[in-house]
């Protein structure tokens, strides 16, 4: 069944780093249970200016693209099939990772028959690795329209605003890992890393978890244009003030590493020098690399570390709820950049990308699409 309104969709797609074109083509509910949506508003991720900057290995690039970005956002729903339960003019956030028994339904015919991680007793839908992953290695949301699993669409309730749904996704992947850490409201906390993701690991401490934001340290660069981010928290370090670290080895308990790339191995020894015997650190921000770590002080103190990149349908209906709340709605919004970016053609959402890679002040590009009048 083709929605022939439409059709033809444009899609905006990365070809090579610094070069997004228009391609048109069709669009159609493949699937039972499938609907179109219509991106209202997204944001950008690291993971997505990555690939557009061309910093991922040269292997990871070669393979991906050409490739459609954007995978956290917000849109509406504009075609269903009958009785599919969501209905066209619903407005809904994203659930990016489509885990191998909705992706791939005649290797893995259900949830039970799924991967080890999907199975019912394995670890969680958003730890497949047969999965597929909007702007990763499927086609994203920067289409006029695109097809995504009903069951992976989540309604937004009306009281929350789309410069505030747009970020459910990201605070989605936080609450993941955050749930997996022992966080207690008297125990204190280390963030590495001052950009989008760190900022949301406060938030969510604070409006999740009752974290006092005096128990909260923070790491980062450029505090000087950062001062909404330095008031989340009780205390900020600059990343390379190794004095400032020293104070405060063994006195955390839970560190968020919410940096990667080069810098991954620095921040994982500030991690491990931090932390208390038994505490534990979670990871966000992925190394194209392997990093060395220090094992014997890993060992010596009984550290634990949890990894999470991903989230799924459960995180985003307890999110979207949370999202109901005054004071959750402002504190996301000092994460967001002053205005939406409109995006009309492939021009603008070059222009948008290459805004926010050289945007320097920690906060969330939001891409606006005005879509069909």
């Amino acid at each position: 069944m083709v929605a022939s309104r439409w059709n033809p969709a444009v899609a905006y797609r990365l070809t090579q780093p610094f070069r997004i074109e228009t391609l048109e083509r069709p669009v159609a509910l493949e699937r039972p249970g499938d609907v179109l949506v219509r991106p209202r508003m997204t944001g950008v991720c690291g993971s997505d200016l990555k690939l557009y900057a061309g910093t991922r290995d040269r292997a990871a690039l070669s393979r991906k693209l050409p490739l459609v970005l954007l995978h956290e956002g917000v849109g509406d729903v504009v075609a269903a099939h009958p009785g599919g339960g969501i209905r066209p003019g619903t407005r809904v956030a994203v659930v990016p990772n489509i885990p191998c028994y909705v992706a791939f339904p005649d290797r893995y015919p259900s949830k039970a028959e799924g991967c080890a991680a999907c199975r019912p007793g394995g670890v969680g839908e958003n730890y497949c690795l047969e999965h597929l992953y909007l702007s990763s290695n499927t086609d994203g949301m920067a289409q006029s329209v695109f097809r995504h699993p009903g069951a992976l669409v989540v309604p937004v309730p009306a009281e929350i605003p789309d410069r505030i749904a747009a970020l459910a996704e990201p605070l989605t992947t936080v609450l993941a890992g955050c749930e997996k850490a022992p966080i207690f409201p008297d125990r204190r906390y280390l963030i590495l890393g001052n950009g989008p993701i760190g900022q949301m690991v406060a938030i969510a401490l604070i409006g999740f978890y009752q974290v006092s934001p005096d128990a909260i340290t923070m790491s980062g660069h450029a505090w000087e244009s950062r001062r909404a981010v330095a008031g989340l928290v009780g205390e900020t370090l600059d990343a390379e003030d190794a004095a400032a670290f020293g104070g405060l080895r063994g006195r955390i308990d839970v560190a968020f590493e919410c940096v990667g790339g080069g810098a991954n191995g620095d921040t994982l020894a500030q991690a491990v020098a931090a932390l208390r015997p038994g505490g534990c650190a979670v990871l966000f921000g992925p190394s194209e690399r392997a990093v060395a770590i220090d094992t014997r002080e890993v060992i010596g103190k009984g550290l634990s570390f949890l990894g999470c990149n991903r989230s799924f349908v459960p995180h985003f209906e307890q999110v979207l709820d949370r999202m109901r709340d005054p004071r959750l709605q402002r504190l996301l919004g000092e994460v967001i950049a002053s205005e939406p970016v409109p995006v009309r053609s492939a021009d603008d959402l070059n222009r948008a990308f290459y805004q926010a890679w050289t945007n320097g002040d920690g906060r969330k590009t939001l891409l606006v699409w005005p879509g069909l009048e």
